[in-house]
């Protein structure tokens, strides 16, 4: 009996963590370029909203911080919200520099039952910074994506 209930409990356990997995967005690949001038305060990573707590929940690795002038960082971000889903939204400063970027992924069902997907991105600055998002390959068969984020 108590190895029935084990063996219960395994093939339990190993469908809910399957059910999960299945129900993962693609994954996007985030780079972030600091492209300060040399001597520019570092970038630093900063959570403030809901969304960029979640983004950071589900990167890895962690969004590194600071980042040097010159340098990058990179690191995968895939949500739980649905298989036709995926967002990241990250806040970085450069003093009182600020740019916040979004990339969303949607499956989005049209006419007939067709899927069509979509990749979008965003870059907002403010108090002067520079900032550009950039998306740099999608995978048509898999819908995992690339983003280049650059802050000046």
């Amino acid at each position: 009996m108590k190895t029935r209930k084990s063996l219960l409990a395994l093939l339990a356990a190993a469908a809910l963590s399957s059910a999960g997995a299945a129900y993962a967005g693609p994954p996007v690949a985030i780079t972030f370029k600091h492209v300060g001038a040399t001597g520019t305060p570092d970038a630093v990573y900063t959570i403030i909203t809901a969304n960029e707590t979640s983004t950071y929940a589900n990167a890895s690795p962690k969004p590194a911080t600071p980042i040097q002038a010159g340098t990058s960082n990179s690191y995968q971000v895939q949500s739980l919200i649905s298989p036709d889903a995926n967002f990241a939204n990250v806040r970085y400063k450069i003093g009182s520099k600020e740019c916040v970027f979004t990339t969303t992924y949607v499956n989005m069902l049209v006419g007939g039952g067709v899927k069509v997907p979509s990749w979008n991105k965003t870059a907002t600055p403010s108090g002067g910074a520079v900032c550009t998002a950039n998306i740099t390959s999608t995978n048509i068969a898999t819908h995992a994506w690339s983003v280049e984020f650059t802050m000046r």
